[in-house]
């Protein structure tokens, strides 16, 4: 096992580093991180799933049973339906979604891999994404795999956000800046 299984901690990380570590004994971690997406874009396309996960009113059986239904549906792998059943079975699954980030998180420090998430006025140029890639690759020494979101109030510029670290070069800020010094001048 890696030495990376201290990156998360509470439920969710013991959880996480479980399945992670399940994975890495199968040497199956590109299904666990299928396996996470899937359910990560559950998450966002269905209320009900959400409502469900987080709510205490469901007994434990019936969630077990939506889990169960829910995973082989999508066609999760054994190991991930089992972990899903156990936590509702624990009245843990309001930690899912800190879970699938635990999961994630080791299986990029594993692979020595790092996500970026950067904030845009608009989309990026397959160009400009493969630059910025290299940029911070090379600045922090490992793989990045970039999440871009879409804010029209950044004006111009990136917000990048690595780990706990950020970056904000937009033109917002600039201004938000601007302001605030020509406040003091007053």
């Amino acid at each position: 096992m890696s030495g990376s299984l201290s990156i998360t901690s509470g439920a969710a990380g013991r959880y996480a580093t479980a399945l992670f570590a399940l994975g890495e004994e199968d040497k199956n971690l590109n299904l666990l991180e299928t396996d996470m997406e899937k359910i990560s874009e559950l998450f966002q396309i269905s209320k009900a799933f959400e409502h469900m996960i987080m709510s205490p009113v469901y007994k434990r059986r019936d969630q077990e049973n939506a889990v169960s239904a829910i995973s082989k549906k999508m066609k999760l792998s054994k190991n991930t339906e089992n972990l899903l059943k156990l936590m509702a079975r624990k009245r843990r699954l309001q930690v899912v979604p800190q879970f699938i980030e635990g999961v994630r998180s080791l299986i990029e420090s594993e692979r020595d891999e790092m996500s970026a998430e950067i904030i845009a006025a608009e989309t990026l140029t397959k160009s400009q994404k493969s630059k910025l890639e290299k940029v911070l690759g090379e600045l922090l020494g490992k793989k990045i795999n970039l999440e871009i979101k879409i804010d029209k109030l950044v004006i111009g510029g990136l917000v990048i956000k690595l780990g706990s670290r950020m970056i904000d070069t937009t033109i917002k800020s600039k201004l938000v800046k601007l302001q605030n010094i020509m406040k003091e001048v007053n």
